[in-house]
């Protein structure tokens, strides 16, 4: 057998302990929501715009197409992306306002590109045609041959979270075992990534997404869907881990984006089968947004300016309310200020205390919540 260290002995202990705790998985099933349309063929990337429609693209093909589709999977705008080229695009994300959409075309699976960016675009809205792209160039700091006979410098998900994308790596041959995450700035630029961490999923990762108040994120793969919570910051993989097989056939599922808190769609490419837009709940491994049983208020609305912010956020309501209280929360879900109004319809909050990041508001209206987004302070 050979000789094995005590550190040796130690890591293949962590493994089987790493195995074992994945094993204890649960199945899942899938809705089928609609069929893409045929042009979009390998489906790839898919990003929620929040307003009942999603964006997609091929994966390669030299197609610089965005296409966007409803909740049904019909074809409803068409964008070409100038200034970029699809080498092999692999996953969409935005920024907590979306004032930017990104597209990664970092599809690497012989290990050997030098070409490796994410490009930004102005998060695109109804009757635009076309968009200019910006690039942000980056290279592995751990890559030490191109090609690399060592398959894991192939990314094929990443997610916007507090200023940075995150990239997680697709393994391949025997490199399988551990996702790396890796961290890159989300301004154009050139860089070379850091390596942040890695996880056990034992699985091939083709998309990723966070949920709209950072407190899950989600890993799929063609079988798989890998939810993290209860993490700090960015430190997704110190919190809790749960697979989920998705039941059914195999196909090729190749993105995933968040519509709720606690719900998601997938796509999967046509391989024979598939190039379906599918419906999942996560209602029961995540929780969702709302906490003691509070209800929207419908026909209501708020506008929320500006954001991001330094000084002061204005809270503009559709009608006065009796009771108005605004709560805010920091990344970690602590309730850093709660302010109430009688008979109000204009609040302002003063945020200048407050250290940069990323934070959370909630509107209550008479008891019920109005509006709950993220709050980026400058």
């Amino acid at each position: 057998m050979g000789n094995i260290t005590i550190k040796n002995l130690s890591r293949v202990l962590l493994g089987l302990a790493l195995c074992l705790t994945i094993n204890k998985s649960q199945a899942i099933t899938t809705t089928v929501k609609g069929a893409i349309p045929s042009v979009v063929s390998e489906s790839s990337g898919l990003d929620y715009n929040g307003n009942a429609s999603f964006w997609t693209h091929n994966d390669g093909f030299g197609d610089n197409r965005l296409y966007k589709v409803n909740f049904s999977g019909t074809l409803t705008q068409t964008i070409t992306v100038t200034g970029a080229t699809n080498y092999d695009w692999e996953d969409l994300t935005h920024d907590a306002n979306r004032d930017y959409m990104f597209i990664g075309d970092f599809g690497n699976n012989n290990c050997d590109r030098t070409n490796l960016c994410v490009y930004r675009i102005p998060y695109p809205h109804t009757g635009v045609v076309s968009a200019a792209a910006d690039a942000i160039h980056f290279s592995y700091p751990d890559q030490r041959s191109i090609p690399s006979s060592w398959m894991n410098f192939d990314v094929e998900a990443f997610c916007h979270f507090n200023g940075n994308i995150y990239l997680f790596t697709k393994t391949d041959g025997s490199a399988i075992g551990y996702t790396k995450m890796y961290m890159i700035p989300d301004n154009p630029g050139t860089y070379v990534a850091t390596l942040v961490d890695s996880f056990y999923t034992n699985d091939r990762t083709t998309s990723a997404d966070i949920n709209a108040d950072g407190t899950a994120l989600v890993l799929i793969s063609n079988s798989h869907i890998h939810v993290f919570k209860n993490f700090s910051g960015n430190n997704f993989f110190n919190g809790s881990h749960t697979q989920i097989n998705i039941s059914g056939s195999w196909t090729q599922k190749e993105s995933v984006t968040f519509t709720s808190n606690n719900e998601i769609y997938l796509t999967d490419e046509d391989n024979g089968s598939g190039n379906n837009l599918y419906y999942v709940s996560l209602s029961g491994y995540i929780p969702a947004a709302t906490t003691n049983a509070v209800n929207e208020i419908e026909n209501s609305s708020a506008s929320v300016y500006p954001n991001p912010a330094s000084e002061l956020v204005h809270f503009d309501l559709s009608k006065q309310f009796k009771t108005v209280s605004i709560q805010l929360y920091d990344i970690t879900g602590k309730l850093v200020n709660s302010v109430s109004y009688d008979n109000s319809q204009q609040v302002v909050m003063n945020i200048d205390k407050y250290s940069p990041g990323i934070y959370f508001y909630k509107i209550l209206a008479e008891g019920n919540l109005l509006k709950t987004e993220r709050l980026i302070i400058q």
